[in-house]
């Protein structure tokens, strides 16, 4: 316990609350009595937490690392993974503990681009989130309580691992975007993903029910026309702002909310639509993508969470000038294990469209090479 404390203080404020928390202010004033609680309620969550400390601090504090520490941050992973293994088999343990456990080696995983693994821990996930819910629909917004922050959280690597490999959801997303409660909640840590990834709730589930209607049995007619209804939806929407004390940072999450929605604009054409570069509506989400991004300070809050969208706008560019700047924009986002794989699949993609002379997608990769 003392070793986690040490490690979290020396590197939480500057660097790892701002790069895991997109709004980390929510959760600043009772995250040490969160971090404690969590800590110690299961093997998993314990090691769990010390190896995503460590992975953080070895990717961005190379030069004070030891190799000997390097090495123990694969080990701490080794060890979650198998305390997990082992809890799920655990019928006494809650499926929340369980999912909580869960929630840290994915999230491991995910920075660290362990691709294979990461895949299959959340289908375990999923199966988890059956069992403590008794469904397998959730309602993004009407999930509340600190108990629903990891089952928030696999709900958003769910969607987004749609849209990446291109198949349906693992679990089912229902809400009525229409009646929202009045209040804000964007500054309450215990609902909706906005505060955590940056993207806001409605685009979450908006981009879920797209996944949804790609794998939907209807003809494609009618999957462009309610391709089309999604993205009046989107291009509507009144964003909710989030609150910052630096008027600068209020207006950097204003324009990553924007980038989102170009973000969640171009899925639609990519997965319904079947739109190439050509298309107006995808050419100017892609400009207004590059726009909105160079008013953005490269590689801190909000820029570090938006490398998803950067890589969905790379895979439409048609302009070298576009795809430089889009892929020097994920590469300078963070020195995480999954940009690299990003980069690397815009690539090849680029290649390939150019060598085809039309338009090449992610989707169309398999096995799957990136996470979002």
């Amino acid at each position: 316990m003392i070793l986690f404390f040490k490690m979290f203080a020396i590197f939480v404020v500057e660097k790892f609350l701002t790069r895991f928390f997109y709004n980390y202010a929510t959760i600043h004033e009772n995250l040490h009595v969160r971090i404690r609680r969590r800590f110690g309620a299961s093997m998993s969550l314990k090691y769990g937490m010390l190896g995503m400390a460590a992975l953080f601090r070895s990717n961005y504090e190379h030069s004070v690392v030891p190799t000997s520490m390097q090495k123990s941050t694969k080990e701490l992973h080794r060890l979650t993974s198998r305390m997990i293994q082992l809890e799920l088999e655990n019928d006494a343990i809650s499926p929340w503990i369980k999912l909580a456990g869960l929630w840290e080696l994915l999230n491991y995983e995910y920075f660290d681009g362990i691709l294979s693994s990461y895949y299959a821990h959340l289908n375990q996930a999923a199966s988890v989130v059956r069992l403590a819910l008794g469904s397998n629909t959730i309602d993004i917004l009407k999930l509340s309580g600190e108990q629903t922050f990891d089952l928030r959280c696999i709900a958003w690597a769910d969607i987004l691992s749609s849209m990446a490999l291109a198949r349906p959801t693992l679990l089912n997303y229902e809400s009525d975007i229409h009646n929202r409660p009045q209040y804000d909640d964007s500054g309450d840590p215990d609902k909706g993903v906005e505060w955590v990834f940056g993207c806001p709730d409605i685009l979450a589930i908006l981009m879920a029910r797209t996944s949804a209607l790609r794998h939907a049995c209807i003809s494609f007619e009618e999957k462009v026309e309610c391709g089309h209804e999604i993205q009046q939806l989107v291009c509507d929407w009144k964003f909710r702002p989030v609150p910052a004390q630096r008027s600068a940072l209020r207006v950097a999450r204003v324009a990553s909310q924007e980038i989102w929605r170009h973000a969640a604009i171009l899925y639609i054409h990519q997965s319904i639509l079947k739109s190439d570069s050509s298309n107006p509506v995808v050419r100017n989400s892609v400009k207004l993508i590059i726009q909105i991004a160079s008013t953005l300070i490269p590689g801190v809050n909000p820029d570090c969470f938006l490398a998803v969208p950067y890589f969905i706008a790379g895979s439409f560019a048609a302009v070298q000038k576009d795809r430089y700047t889009l892929r020097s924009r994920i590469l300078t986002s963070g020195n995480e294990g999954f940009l690299r794989h990003l980069v690397v699949a815009l690539d090849d993609l680029w290649k390939e469209t150019d060598a085809k002379g039309r338009l090449t997608t992610w989707s169309e990769r398999y096995p799957p090479r990136i996470v979002f």
